[in-house]
């Protein structure tokens, strides 16, 4: 019996440890594509992109339809969409961007790079950003874990830090603080919406930093609410001491006599 526990215990060690590792992964690929996007827009905005001369060797055209609308305001009106993919040689590398409606294989035209990345196309913004290949993609399917993970990250070490500043506080496992935790991560959730909806309210069409916004928001009601909890708490131990103080008390407030 003590083996079998032993063993499910040690596969949840495991199984802890590969999850954290991949969570750093993933943050750490966060951080680097949030920097990507945001180095690139400075760049942009200041005239820093690398001028280069790029051939078009391949055009791949894709035409579809789909209903007007989304969701519930779906239409039955066809709308009908074209997209155009041009292969370039760019300094002896073959690079895909979509647009450049206008080009063939065999044009020459002007790019502009950040390190190496197509940016610009003819003067027009044809980088993809958040998603840009695969690696992109996958970000934004892990990001809602992420973070989940990181609120809950911040949670467990406020409390933690109450529970070293002397307070009386339960474990950061505690129902209480799950709740919260789960509170950020939902209030984080619901910030996604508008980033994804609305991206130009950040003022470009592909949000530069939008990760940083959802985990910062869900982080901050997260721990207000921890630190409303705490403040409870610390009225109560107070009320309680207060209370046990007076009960050591006679009617006119001498000490009693035990």
């Amino acid at each position: 019996m003590s083996d079998a526990s032993e063993g499910r215990s040690g596969r949840h060690r495991v199984v802890l440890v590969v999850f954290r590792m991949t969570m750093v992964v993933v943050i750490v690929l966060f951080a680097w594509r949030t920097y990507e996007e945001m180095a690139i827009a400075d760049a942009r905005a200041s005239g820093n992109l690398e001028p280069a001369d790029a051939v078009v060797v391949n055009r791949t055209e894709e035409h579809g339809k789909t209903h007007g609308g989304t969701g519930q305001d779906r239409t039955a009106d066809w709308v009908y969409w074209d997209r155009v993919t041009l292969e370039l040689r760019v300094n002896g590398k073959l690079q895909s961007v979509e647009g450049g409606d206008v080009h063939d294989v065999g044009d020459h035209v002007q790019v502009d790079l950040w390190h190496g990345h197509v940016i610009q196309l003819d003067g027009y913004y044809v980088w993809r950003g958040w998603h840009s290949g695969l690696g992109g993609n996958v970000l934004i399917v892990f990001y809602p874990l992420a973070m989940g993970y990181l609120i809950s990250l911040a949670v467990a070490a406020r409390v933690r830090m109450a529970r070293r500043g002397g307070g009386d506080v339960p474990d950061p496992g505690d129902f209480a603080f799950v709740f919260e935790t789960l509170f950020g991560i939902v209030v984080g959730a619901f910030t996604i919406v508008p980033l994804a909806l609305v991206p130009a309210a950040l003022g470009a069409d592909h949000p530069r930093f939008w990760p940083l916004i959802p985990v910062a928001t869900g982080t901050t009601a997260a721990l207000f609410f921890v630190r409303r909890t705490l403040r409870h708490r610390q009225s109560a131990d107070a009320c309680t001491g207060a209370g046990a103080g007076a009960g050591d008390t006679d009617a006119e407030g001498a000490p009693a006599q035990h």
